[in-house]
């Protein structure tokens, strides 16, 4: 009896050890996905908004962040989370085939749909274990294949997401770093509020009422020597 106690403590101990580096590779794995150095050519990519700067739409720190809000609330970065989320508990081909569908025929622009199924093709081809699909659903169906935590997934994928569309506004408007880290940190509450709302979401809860995002997605294409490909 004095010998058997120590062991499971021993036992127990080590589970918890295993568990925990378990943990920690998984966080790692996560990080390297959404991280700006992960090659999936994020960067080339300014979701509309350059022709909003072009057209004024989008002209400081203010209107910047009012447009990153609302995208968040109502538009595509909320709408690819629940993609994610939809992908990772999909459990047969044809529910993955109707959702690649659905989100295709949610792109409201050629520039857009382009951006999703190369930005998909381009994790794929770096990422183990993956599926060729568009990036959101690409993203869901590896996050499952690894174990990873959606609880996590979702708000790491808003900030990334965030992290790139206010780095192309540095590139389009004088935002300089320390603008840039206040804009991302002042949406950290509103990035849990939605992952929340996300993480409860179904296909009914997919829809867009940023129609001036939608609108600048389209007209993007017009620009002559335009710097990012959407």
């Amino acid at each position: 009896m004095v010998l058997v106690e120590p062991l499971a403590i021993l036992t127990k101990t080590l589970k918890d050890v295993f568990d925990m580096k378990s943990s920690i590779l998984e966080k790692h794995t996560l990080t390297q996905w959404l991280s700006p150095s992960y090659p999936i050519g994020a960067y080339n990519f300014s979701q509309g908004l350059e022709y909003a700067v072009k057209e004024s739409l989008v002209s400081d720190e203010k209107t910047l962040k009012d447009w990153l809000r609302e995208n968040l609330e109502l538009g595509y970065f909320r709408n690819d989370a629940i993609f994610i989320k939809l992908a990772f508990f999909s459990e047969t081909e044809e529910q993955l085939d109707k959702l690649v569908e659905l989100m295709n025929a949610f792109s409201t622009s050629k520039s857009r749909l382009d951006e999703q199924i190369l930005q998909g093709k381009a994790f794929f081809k770096v990422t183990p274990n993956s599926t060729d699909a568009p990036y959101p659903i690409t993203l869901g169906m590896a996050a499952k294949n690894y174990g990873l935590n959606i609880e996590e997934v979702i708000p790491l994928f808003l900030q990334s997401c965030l992290s790139n569309v206010i780095s192309v506004a540095q590139r389009l408007l004088p935002i300089g770093q320390t603008e840039a880290v206040k804009i991302l940190r002042d949406l950290f509450p509103k990035i849990e509020e939605v992952s929340k709302l996300v993480l409860m979401s179904s296909e009914a809860d997919i829809l867009s009422s940023c129609y001036l995002t939608d609108s600048c997605s389209i007209f993007h294409e017009t620009i002559d020597g335009k710097i990012f490909k959407s």
